[in-house]
């Protein structure tokens, strides 16, 4: 799934809102909810300084976001992706307020929990003003419509073990590679937050297959809060990445 400036095309009318999380989720205290971006002083929403963004020139432009969200809501290991020429201005913004945001944790099983949060960022400047909007989902096909749609969310808890003793371990040579190995999955998600399938549709570069085995298998051994959509979980298909990088890590 790529983005570029047609995506600025998918946002309408802007205003400053959080579609991340639905007002019946909020109202709620179930004992399974997916990471949201938060509210108050500290909600990434807030933290962005628009103006400056807009002062640098940016008219309109989306990016797309991840982070693992610590069960004290503190966002680790982010990462920011599908900048152009630009859209710099919007990723600068957001690579340092991310830093200082603070989330609201998932809950699984009654705990909060580690929950990888993917999300976009849109901004567009109207009648001479600018506009914020965050998304929990990175689906072209949600976005567009605007709709009030959280994506599935690996989640992670110490006791749970792994297993990838059958795979040959990749990571002896990827700390000194300069360019980041990516996987894109494809993952179908139940209501209840179990795997249906897991695909991956391309490994880049194409001859680093090892990562697209790890890939799978990391993906398919997780484990999952189900999508939401309007407050309720429902089944699901969604496009996830997944990136080996030097000195940037993801937890299983």
């Amino acid at each position: 799934m790529r983005m570029g400036l047609p995506f600025t095309r998918f946002f309408g009318a802007a205003v400053l809102v959080i579609l991340c999380c639905s007002r019946s989720l909020l109202a709620a205290t179930p004992d399974m909810l997916p990471a949201m971006a938060g509210s108050g002083p500290t909600a990434l929403i807030n933290l962005i300084d628009s103006k400056h963004v807009m002062g640098r020139g940016l008219q309109h432009g989306a990016l797309f976001f991840e982070a693992r969200v610590e069960p004290n809501g503190y966002p680790m290991f982010s990462r920011v992706w599908g900048t152009t020429k630009e859209t710099e201005p919007l990723r600068d913004e957001l690579r340092a307020k991310l830093r200082e945001a603070r989330f609201s944790p998932a809950i699984y099983q009654g705990r909060h929990v580690y929950a990888w949060f993917f999300g976009t960022l849109a901004f567009s400047v109207m009648d001479g003003k600018p506009h914020l909007r965050i998304f929990a989902n990175q689906e072209l096909s949600e976005l567009q419509k605007e709709n009030d749609f959280i994506a599935p969310q690996p989640i992670w808890f110490p006791e749970k073990k792994y297993d990838f003793a059958k795979l040959k371990d990749p990571y002896g040579s990827w700390f000194s590679e300069d360019r980041p190995v990516e996987a894109d999955m494809l993952l179908t998600i139940d209501a209840a937050g179990t795997p249906k399938d897991v695909r991956l549709e391309r490994i880049i570069p194409a001859d680093k297959k090892a990562y697209g085995d790890w890939a799978l298998m990391i993906f398919q051994q997780r484990s999952y809060l189900p999508a939401y959509r309007n407050g309720k979980p429902v089944d699901s298909t969604t496009h996830f990445k997944f990136y080996f990088k030097p000195g940037w890590y993801h937890m299983l």
